[in-house]
């Protein structure tokens, strides 16, 4: 161990820390297996979760820092918000609070589409004002919103670039998302388990990046354009 210290830099306490804290994520274990009882034969390993970090490829939320650093390339210009919230998402799935994890992606969902609908509002297109008055509502609500959007999208679904208002995908991850984290921010006892939180984490920036790109669009019409 000293010698590994002493080739990456870092003290042997440090080396060690490094080590436990991989084996908290649950992405390393300390194979002793078959081996003799010296600790000398004892092997550090890759977990499936470690393997599949390695691997790359995935939405992984057990490998946070990669996570995040594709949604920036892929969701450039992130409100700071929803990465805030997103973060935060991510930090209770590695900690293993799985109702933390969904309520803190339901609010990143939320923010992204208040960011859209907001976007929508300044635009010409139509439907704008149904949208802005909807935001005007001192006590606005979410689902309200939501059903205001889905109402107002549909006549211009056909003018919409690239299926950003595909109803399948729009409909089915913001319902899941927002009717989990209604379930879970509230005393009902509804719990999350793991692989539930990983779907969440996983299906988000797909919501995120249609979000984001329906901002840009309606941003591209401002009042007094055409749509």
């Amino acid at each position: 161990m000293a010698n590994v210290g002493q080739q990456t830099g870092c003290s042997e306490t440090e080396v060690w820390e490094a080590l436990w804290g991989l084996v908290g994520e649950r992405l390393i274990y300390l194979d002793t297996a078959g081996q003799q009882s010296s600790t000398d034969n004892w092997r550090w390993c890759l977990s499936a979760d470690g393997r599949k970090v390695i691997k790359g490829g995935t939405w992984e939320p057990r490998d946070p820092e990669g996570y995040l650093a594709r949604i920036r390339r892929e969701v450039p210009d992130l409100d700071g918000l929803v990465e805030l919230y997103l973060v935060e998402a991510l930090q209770s799935f590695n900690g293993r609070c799985y109702l933390a994890t969904s309520v803190m992606l339901g609010v990143a969902a939320e923010r992204a589409f208040l960011v859209m609908a907001e976007s929508y509002a300044a635009s010409s297109v139509a439907g704008a004002p149904a949208i802005a008055r909807e935001l005007a509502k001192p006590r606005g609500n979410y689902f309200a919103l939501w059903t205001e959007f889905r109402k107002r999208i549909e006549p211009i679904r056909q003018d919409l670039p690239n299926g950003l208002a595909d109803a399948l995908t729009l409909d089915a991850i913001a319902d899941l998302i927002r009717t989990t984290r209604n379930e879970v921010g509230h005393p009902t006892g509804r719990r999350i388990d793991e692989d539930t939180a990983r779907v969440h984490l996983t299906i988000a920036p797909v919501y995120l990046r249609k979000m984001q790109l329906l901002s840009a669009h309606f941003a591209g019409t401002p009042a007094g354009e055409s749509a």
